[in-house]
């Protein structure tokens, strides 16, 4: 297990903390988010009982998008339904045939702004295949049956074993530089042969009728503002360290959530904790589908059954703050006391090494 262990500052390239906290803290302040362009987000607005997306106006369709106003029979998972409110969109994929739906912005993108993209997509449990990738494209013109996706364009989320989760709603979200004009958004699957974007539920069952089918939700397109204090500051910083945790994970790796603090004698987080903990959930939201397990510890002082009580509620604090800031991930915790110390309880410095918050991965 040891050998797994991959310390993060490390991975921090042993920056200072206080450069660390001040680079978040003013990332954190500087950052906004503008209104949202995407007209009826959630599709609780239409114009009749059609069960087509165009039916919720203004957006389009490219092939049958079906259009739900209720939770439909066939949508059997336990998560069924809208993502909020009660209306959501369903898009369907097979061997010879994709479906795309889009809709004009309600204002073109300014050259040189960065807009971040998200929606919720959620797996029918009927699908007996995936698709690697999903996700959304900004395009200066209306959809077009020759159009060409080029790569500058896309923003998506791509998964070599297939974007499925829990049946649960999953984020679809990233950043887009505009290149200024865009009027549009296509939200679909991007590859050029759909077929070869698709993974199998069941892999021994090759001769199955092949089909993908996601639920979508909550779609948004906003501005991200940066204050013009904020990105000197953001200069000044940058060259300094990198801050980031790395891109690719194996079974039974622990990563240590180094300078957590939490109240005296307490579970309770401290705020100087949460850039750590973002920096946790960016990799989460990269991952949506990666299994971890968050363990607490503590140093052999005083009676072990508090101690592990102590650890424990330590390791659900982070669990809580995670599942606050939207992470959908499989997530457990345990705490383990004094029981698994990385270091001998001889000194301070050393105790202090064994009072610590980690994060398993259970399954990649």
């Amino acid at each position: 297990m040891q050998h797994n262990r991959i310390k993060i500052y490390s991975i921090l390239l042993k920056v200072a903390i206080l450069s660390i906290a001040l680079l978040f803290s003013v990332v954190s302040v500087a950052q906004k988010k503008g209104k949202n362009l995407v007209p009826n987000p959630s599709f609780e607005k239409h114009k009749n009982k059609s069960n087509s997306i165009s039916n919720a106006i203004p957006w389009k369709n490219v092939g049958t998008v079906d259009y739900y106003m209720k939770a439909d029979k066939k949508d059997t998972s336990r998560y069924k339904g809208a993502h909020t409110g009660t209306c959501y969109a369903g898009l369907r994929f097979q061997a010879v045939y994709k479906e795309y739906m889009y809709v004009a912005l309600t204002e073109p993108l300014e050259k040189g702004r960065t807009y971040q993209f998200k929606m919720f997509v959620r797996l029918m449990g009927q699908s007996s295949v995936t698709v690697k990738q999903l996700g959304v494209y900004f395009s200066d013109d209306v959809f077009k049956s020759d159009m060409i996706f080029d790569k500058e364009g896309i923003v998506d989320t791509t998964y070599k074993k297939g974007i499925t989760g829990t049946f649960n709603w999953i984020p679809i979200h990233g950043d887009y530089l505009a290149h200024g004009g865009e009027k549009y958004i296509i939200i679909g699957n991007f590859a050029p042969k759909v077929k070869d974007d698709f993974v199998r539920q069941n892999k021994w069952d090759i001769f199955e009728f092949k089909e993908a089918y996601y639920f979508i939700d909550d779609v948004s397109v906003r501005k991200i503002i940066i204050s013009t204090d904020s990105i000197e500051a953001l200069k000044k910083l940058q060259n300094k360290f990198v801050y980031t945790l790395p891109d690719s994970f194996a079974t039974g790796q622990i990563f240590e959530i180094k300078y957590l603090k939490f109240e005296p004698n307490s579970a309770k987080l401290t705020k100087a904790s949460y850039p750590f903990l973002d920096e946790v959930i960016r990799v989460l939201n990269d991952h949506p589908f990666m299994e971890i397990q968050i363990n607490g510890h503590t140093d052999n002082q005083g009676n072990e059954a508090a101690n592990r009580k102590v650890s424990k509620e330590r390791a659900k604090a982070v669990y809580d703050y995670l599942l606050s800031q939207g992470v959908i991930n499989p997530m457990t915790y345990k705490g383990f006391g004094p029981t698994q110390p990385v270091a001998a309880n001889d000194t301070e410095e050393n105790k202090a090494k064994n009072r610590r918050v980690e994060f398993v991965i259970i399954k990649p």
